[in-house]
């Protein structure tokens, strides 16, 4: 880099190297000696960019990289080791929460074989405490009633110890609900109480029970409250020795926030042994038991007063326990329940007799009929040896057998087990409510299973009642009596509305015009062997499917039994007027044989065509007063 004709030179931001400065001269006249002089000139780098410099970087890039990998590792494998204590962690919760799966399901396992056992005891109750029922309205006193009045007494004690397993069951399953029915309840703790009149006698143990109001109508589950005050009274006479009291107390207490309400504070008091202050707190708990030789409270299953509680609970009430060791306890608990409206029995009481005396009175080709779906053998007769004197009872093995006698003999009414093979009682009911040959036909259902929402799922499928084994016969056959009454007004309601006579109808709805036409069709060719139910929905231009879906809306009847009701109809009205014998009768009118004829005669008018001439020859002898 040349200068010219300065005397200095001056270089800026020459890169770090060796360099040559070269220098030659000029006179004046500007000529240029060819001799020059040069110096070497060394650039020293910068300390931080020389070798040291780089060789520091270099070192201190790969300690970094080593750092941070090494950093890196460690951290992996803290993940990894924490990964690890994860999914052991992991392992061991779900392998915990496997055995307690297996456990609880083993439980439940348990519980429900228990369950379905006490279902089995309940239909051999029945069938001990029914019989025995009827044996002490037979007996008036003597040892032979005493006996039975204990046969009875350890028969409800062992269904109670039943029906405290089914509710512990329920508790588990958090399944207990109410079922409230309107009620006196003064009248019926008197009543619970009075059933241990005779363990009282026996014991001698002083029973009394006192209120403060003589009537309270209210809506309580009977069945829970019963419940309450046998487990405190079985307790108390437990422990309660020869010559001790034992009172039943209610007070009434009206709500001051809710005039439909109500509180009742009932007390169970006895003289007995007492319970300790330590375990008081302790005995409404599941299982709660003590030493065997520690003769205090809560010695049986264990169950009975947390079922207590839990069904105080349910009406939103506390019980509590005071007790003295040597003294006695009392068992204080109170239950808000709504009042409800007074009603009048004794309508019902004046009535029953009339309709029990009706049914009495009846004919046996008259009687009602009742198909009995059991698949118990011995429960199946001893309701058919308890009903067959007032009606006629005709019996099945299970639900699809049930169906078949139900379609065949058109019953009154129905009574069905629940559990049953093949089909159910439940599915009995569904089918027999949604066919329209028999959804009139009521059913009573009777069950020994204890499940929840059964009463619910029973009168769903379209059953009349839901009746729990053991039951009181009296109560079954005023059941049965209530509903043949009433069936009884309904048909003959019915049957003054929508009887069809062909030459008195009065054409109005197309449904009238419709069965008219068939009507006088089937009556036009009564006699034609012809007739058929092709023929009829030819000459009435509708399809075969059309008929019967048709005469199945309006009359309830298929074409081939509207056809035969129309024949016996006739044939009924030739039996009244002319002197034709009943073979006769049943050729003209197109049926296969007189005995087909007579079976059919049966079914609809109760009574076969001979049974019906011999009444009709009877009531025109009778002299009219």
């Amino acid at each position: 880099m040349a200068v010219g004709k300065e005397h200095t030179a001056s270089y800026t931001n020459i890169p770090p190297g060796r360099y040559q400065f070269r220098v030659r001269a000029s006179n004046n006249d500007g000529v240029w000696d060819q001799n020059e002089r040069s110096i070497e000139v060394l650039i020293a780098p910068p300390w931080w960019k020389t070798v040291y410099a780089y060789c520091a970087y270099l070192i201190v890039g790969i300690g970094s990289l080593l750092l941070i990998r090494a950093r890196g590792i460690q951290k992996l494998k803290a993940q990894f080791a924490l990964e690890q204590e994860r999914a052991t962690a992991k392992q061991l919760i779900s392998q915990e929460r496997k055995e307690a799966e297996q456990l609880r399901q083993l439980d439940k396992m348990k519980i429900k074989f228990l369950t379905n056992l006490s279902h089995e005891f309940r239909t051999p109750i029945s069938l001990i405490k029914g019989p025995v029922d009827n044996m002490l309205r037979q007996i008036e006193g003597g040892k032979m009633a005493e006996q039975l009045k204990l046969v009875k007494r350890n028969s409800e004690r062992l269904l109670s110890l039943v029906n405290q397993l089914l509710d512990f069951r329920k508790m588990e399953e958090n399944e207990i609900t109410l079922q409230n029915s309107d009620g006196e309840f003064v009248a019926f703790v008197k009543q619970s109480v009075f059933s241990f009149h005779d363990l009282a006698m026996q014991k001698g143990i002083d029973l009394s029970v006192s209120s403060s109001c003589e009537q309270m109508y209210v809506s309580f589950d009977k069945d829970k409250v019963e419940r309450i005050l046998f487990n405190l009274l079985s307790n108390a006479f437990k422990f309660t020795p020869s010559g001790g009291k034992i009172s039943v107390t209610v007070d009434c207490a009206h709500s001051m926030t809710d005039a439909s309400m109500v509180e009742l504070i009932l007390a169970v008091k006895d003289t007995g042994i007492g319970i300790p202050l330590s375990y008081q707190t302790k005995i409404f708990e599941s299982f709660f038991q003590l030493d065997d030789q520690e003769q205090v409270l809560n010695q049986g299953s264990g169950i009975g007063l947390s079922i207590v509680k839990s069904f105080v609970e349910l009406y939103n009430g506390i019980i509590q326990v005071t007790s003295s060791e040597g003294k006695g306890s009392v068992f204080v608990f109170n239950l808000q329940l709504m009042r409800c409206r007074i009603f009048d029995t004794s309508i019902l009481e004046a009535e029953q007799p009339e309709i029990t005396e009706a049914v009495k009175t009846t004919a046996p080709f008259e009687a009602p009929k009742i198909v009995i779906v059991e698949d118990d053998t011995d429960f199946r007769t001893y309701l058919k040896e308890h009903l067959a004197d007032q009606y006629q009872i005709i019996e099945a093995d299970n639900g699809k057998e049930g169906w078949q006698k139900a379609l065949f003999h058109h019953p009154d009414i129905i009574i069905s087990d629940v559990q049953m093979p093949v089909m159910t009682g439940i599915e009995l009911a569904q089918k027999l409510h949604h066919d329209k040959r028999t959804n009139q036909i009521p059913v009573i259902l009777l069950t020994a299973a204890n499940v929840p929402n059964g009463a619910i799922y029973g009168l769903e499928s379209g059953a009349i009642d839901y009746i729990n084994k053991p039951f009181d016969m009296d109560h079954l056959k005023a059941k049965i009596d209530s509903l043949l009454t009433l069936n009884q007004v309904f048909k003959d309601k019915y049957s003054k509305q929508l009887s069809i006579v062909a030459p008195e109808i009065e054409v109005v709805s197309e449904q009238e015009k419709f069965l008219q036409k068939a009507l006088n069709y089937i009556e036009e060719n009564i006699t034609n062997p012809q007739l058929s139910v092709e023929s009829l929905s030819e000459n009435l231009s509708i399809s075969r499917a059309s008929l019967y879906n048709k005469l199945l809306a309006y009359t309830g009847m298929t074409p081939v039994e509207f056809i035969r009701s129309t024949k016996l109809d006739k044939a009924k009205k030739l039996l009244d007027k002319s002197d034709k014998s009943i073979a006769e009768i049943a050729y003209e009118m197109g049926f296969a044989s007189p005995n087909y004829f007579s079976k059919v005669f049966k079914s609809k008018f109760k009574r076969t065509p001979s049974e019906y001439i011999h009444a009709r020859k009877v009531a025109r002898i009778v002299p009219v007063k």
